[in-house]
């Protein structure tokens, strides 16, 4: 069976990241695993484009298991999140919804979609209580009893 994972999509690179140490003691964890963002502009396309790119990158994007929650921290985020959705049918959307939000039309989506929204900051210190109850491993592997 495959792994549960949590699918955290990065606004930015990792080293770059105002929330980078919260993200980096997520990625301890082995069913988290943290994308870069495109190296497409999708926030600067057109909706339709946008979308179209994104359902291309999450075709092609290689996971050590199945999302059971994807999580983005920015409404741009939406598009790629909302391909994987697509693809993975049972999994959630966290949404990590800033305070300064200019993207009205894709907030409003990824809101509409999300299973839980809170703020970056507190959705990554909540990740770890809600990974447990979607079965995501949260801690190293146990070791096998003799």
């Amino acid at each position: 069976m495959d792994q549960p994972l949590l699918v955290l999509l990065l606004p930015r690179p990792l080293e770059r990241f105002d929330l980078a140490q919260p993200v980096r003691e997520l990625l301890r964890a082995p069913g988290v695993v943290a994308v870069d963002p495109s190296r497409l502009p999708l926030a600067r396309m057109a909706p339709h484009v946008a979308a179209r790119a994104a359902i291309g990158q999450a075709r092609r994007m290689k996971l050590p298991g199945t999302p059971a929650a994807v999580a983005i921290l920015h409404p741009f985020q939406f598009f790629l999140a909302g391909a994987l959705l697509a693809r993975h049918t049972g999994a959630e959307l966290w949404y990590g919804r800033p305070e300064d939000d200019v993207w009205a039309e894709l907030d409003e989506a990824a809101a509409e979609r999300a299973a839980l929204i809170l703020p970056p900051e507190e959705l990554l210190a909540a990740a770890p209580l809600r990974m447990a109850e979607l079965g995501i491993v949260s801690g190293p592997p146990s070791a096998p009893s003799a």
